[in-house]
This record gives C-alpha cells, sequence and structure tokens, in this order.
C-alpha cells in the first residue's frame, strides 16, 4: 500500500453527547467520510479500545457495556474491521502491534482525504486515549485532530435514562471519569483539541469553523442541527436525579453552571427509578415475546 498523508477529525464524547449529529454534519461535505462497515451503531469502530485489549492496555468497566472486550474478541474484532472496509486483499499485519497502528494508518487513508472517526467509548478508556496519542508519531502519514464534544450531564443522564433506561448514579461515574480524561487529554496536546458545548455548537454553528478549516473545507450553511433536545429532562416530573458535588465541580469546569445542573430531588426517585429500568429491561420484552408467540 503506497502512503500518503490523510487527516483524521477524531470526535471524542460521552455517550449521548451529540457526536452521531456532529458526525452526520460532518460526512455532508465532499471528501469526508465515516466508517462504512461496522458491526456496531452509528458508524463507530471501537477501534482504539479493542487495540487496549489486544495490546493488554488496562481498562476500566463501563456501565450497561460489554467494554473491555476480550483479547481475541477484540483482535478478531479489528482484524475483520479492517478487511472489511479496506478490502478483502488487504494484507493483515500479522504482529499485534502492528496489527493496531499500521491497520489505523492504513484505515484512515484508505477513507482519505477526510476520515471522521466517532466512538464514545474511546473517552472513557484512558488506555485508548494513549495509544491514539502513541499513533500521532507511529503513524506520521495520518494528520489528527481532536474535537472534545461536551454536553450539559443532566441532558446526557437523561437522555441515557430516556434510551435505555441507563441508571443516572452509574453513568455519572462513566461521565466524570471521561471528561476528567478530556481534560488531562487537553494538557498532552494543547492546540491539537478543540472543545466544544453541545449547547454552543447548535445555538452557533460558526464555533465549527477550526474544524473546517482543519479540513480544508468551507464551513456548512446553518440549518443541520437544532436544539430540540436540549434540557428535556426538566419537562418529566418523574426525573428526580440529582449530580453529586464532584460531578457539578467538573460540569463547572466547561462553563455550566448551578442553575443548568439543579434538579428537585424525590425520595422516592430511587425506588422509582429501580422498577423501572427493571420493567423496561426485563419484564416488557419478555411480556412482548409472549405475544409474538
Amino acid at each position: 500500500m503506497i502512503h500518503h498523508r490523510s487527516r483524521c477529525v477524531v470526535i471524542l464524547s460521552a455517550r449521548s453527547s451529540g457526536s452521531s449529529a456532529l458526525q452526520n454534519l460532518l460526512v455532508q461535505s465532499d471528501g469526508v467520510r465515516h466508517i462504512d462497515r461496522t458491526p456496531h451503531f452509528e458508524h463507530e469502530t471501537l477501534f482504539w479500545v479493542k487495540a487496549a485489549s489486544i495490546l493488554g492496555r488496562p481498562q476500566i468497566k463501563i456501565a450497561d457495556s460489554r467494554l473491555p472486550l476480550p483479547v481475541e474478541e477484540s483482535r478478531a474484532g479489528l482484524r475483520a474491521l479492517l478487511q472489511d472496509n479496506i478490502g478483502p486483499s488487504y494484507a493483515l499485519p500479522a504482529e499485534d502491534t502492528a496489527l493496531v497502528f499500521d491497520g489505523w494508518r492504513d484505515l484512515c487513508q484508505h477513507y482519505a482525504p477526510i476520515f471522521v472517526e466517532k466512538s464514545p467509548h474511546h473517552l472513557h478508556e484512558w488506555a485508548a486515549l494513549e495509544l491514539l496519542l502513541e499513533s500521532l508519531n507511529r503513524a506520521p502519514e495520518v494528520e489528527v485532530m481532536f474535537v472534545g464534544l461536551v454536553r450539559n450531564p443532566m441532558d446526557t443522564l437523561y437522555s441515557m435514562w430516556q434510551r435505555w433506561r441507563g441508571l443516572p448514579h452509574h453513568n455519572q461515574r462513566d461521565w466524570c471519569t471521561a471528561y476528567s480524561n478530556l481534560l488531562r487529554l487537553r494538557g498532552l496536546v494543547g492546540e491539537r483539541l478543540l472543545i466544544i458545548r453541545y449547547e454552543d455548537m447548535v445555538s452557533d454553528p460558526t464555533r465549527l469553523v477550526p474544524i473546517y478549516r482543519f479540513m480544508g473545507l468551507p464551513a456548512p450553511p446553518p440549518g443541520y442541527l437544532h436544539d430540540k433536545a436540549l434540557a428535556k429532562w426538566r419537562g418529566d416530573p418523574r426525573f428526580r436525579f440529582r449530580l453529586d458535588p464532584a460531578a457539578v465541580m467538573l460540569a463547572e469546569q466547561f462553563g455550566y453552571d448551578s442553575s443548568d445542573l439543579e434538579n428537585r430531588s424525590s425520595p422516592l426517585w430511587w425506588l422509582y427509578a429501580a422498577a423501572s429500568r427493571w420493567y423496561v429491561r426485563r419484564l416488557k420484552p419478555l411480556a412482548q415475546s409472549l405475544r409474538a408467540d
């Protein structure tokens, strides 16, 4: 394979933070592409968490997730990802380190000139971020821009609650881990990282101009993004979760204040949350399968 320079925009965020909206906006421009073939949702690769498993790097358990994946599953998954996208004739590197770093370079170059990588799991795992940083030296043909996408944690946690009945007190810990990692990453990469809040992105798309400048493209006209998903948790009288002080302090470092984060409490919230999760994830699927029979 001929090695040439390519560019990659790596979107780093927690789950349910608007990364799909940003990815889908970016790939509207000519020459900008995301992964075509993947077993995961929303054009995600999970490339670097699989790489961390393959290379034996330590990872943490993420709520409502199978991560970290077993080594053999990760190796087979990464090999399949590369061949499914680059092509069946692609010569897979035999050694694990080469599989990771040469494979990443070749994947980015296959989707040249500009590849958009979006896998929210990466920001939760410092080992994945370390490998991404290592790739800057091992795959210098790929010019990388990191985009840290932050969303009000109350909106993020409520979205996970609505979509999967993810328990906010569990996902709050993961949110804190992810955005502590983002601040740590900023200290290491400096201007390679653009941190943008979801709320600012949807209200003022010109905040995205640095990304388009990196891609060498004109910024898109306004109108693709919308603010309909902002503060939906405030309209749900049953959602009475309150952030821990540590999460509030971390959110404040990204420009949120107490009025953005405060929610009324209820002594019945924890009982309701447990019962609702059990119904949605256990009883409801069982009832549906019985009706189908």
